[in-house]
């Protein structure tokens, strides 16, 4: 099994890149739709930041696979700085879904219309644009970035 090691850490970095694509393109567009005045373009640029969170999640996946993958054939799955990071990577998503997913789901139901509601006035658009949600986001990000790769240098424990 040692000679798959390789290929999973491998297979870890194709989905470490693919996250980090699509995070950031997904992280770029949530800074840049606060300046879009307009429905079409608000709508334009959250439908292109969904779509870099799709393909950030598959990243992600590829990512927690092949790290699984690569820790299981290292003999480190249970070693306690490898179970440290599942918990915090499982925190850090939960945490950013929670700030992220009301805000952006309603905002582009609140454009279209979605799901029953009318669209909202352009008056109370604005105001949610005006958001500091993306600042919250790569707070929460960033600290659950940089524990992750001190447990991966420092290996604690």
């Amino acid at each position: 099994m040692d000679q798959y090691y390789p290929w999973f850490v491998l297979v870890h970095l194709l989905g470490l890149s693919l996250f980090l694509a699509g995070h950031g393109v997904a992280m770029f567009l949530s800074f840049r739709v606060r300046r879009a005045r307009d429905r079409e373009r608000a709508a334009e640029l959250l439908m292109l930041s969904g779509q870099g969170s799709q393909v950030s999640l598959l990243g992600l996946l590829v990512l927690v696979l092949g790290g699984l993958a690569a820790a299981w054939v290292g003999g480190l799955l249970l070693a306690p700085w490898v179970v440290a990071s599942y918990v915090v990577l499982v925190v850090v998503y939960v945490l950013m879904s929670a700030i992220a997913s009301p805000y952006y789901y309603g905002l582009r139901n609140g454009l279209t219309g979605r799901r029953g509601a009318p669209p909202i006035e352009d008056g109370e658009l604005l105001r949610r644009l005006d958001s500091r949600r993306p600042e919250a986001l790569a707070v929460v990000g960033s600290i659950g970035l940089v524990v992750l790769l001190w447990l991966m240098v420092l290996k604690p424990g």
